[in-house]
């Protein structure tokens, strides 16, 4: 947590409540539900243009996300 906050230029303090993130119990790890192909076709739609923006911006195809 500190690197990411160093990054951000935001001071650090052990006893900050943030520090407490990476002891907190997790409640459901290793359960997914699994999604459809239909939801995942449309979020690939509705973020597409972004994504091809994005990529030309940057100019880095990484951005476009083609599914294999």
């Amino acid at each position: 947590m500190k690197g990411v906050m160093d990054v951000f230029g935001i001071e650090f303090e052990k006893d900050d409540k943030i520090s407490d993130v990476n002891k907190a119990n997790v409640v459901n790890k290793g359960k997914k539900n699994p999604v459809s192909n239909k939801v995942i076709k449309a979020l690939d739609n509705f973020y597409a243009p972004y994504n091809q923006r994005l990529a030309k911006l940057l100019n880095d195809d990484k951005f476009l996300w083609v599914r294999t």
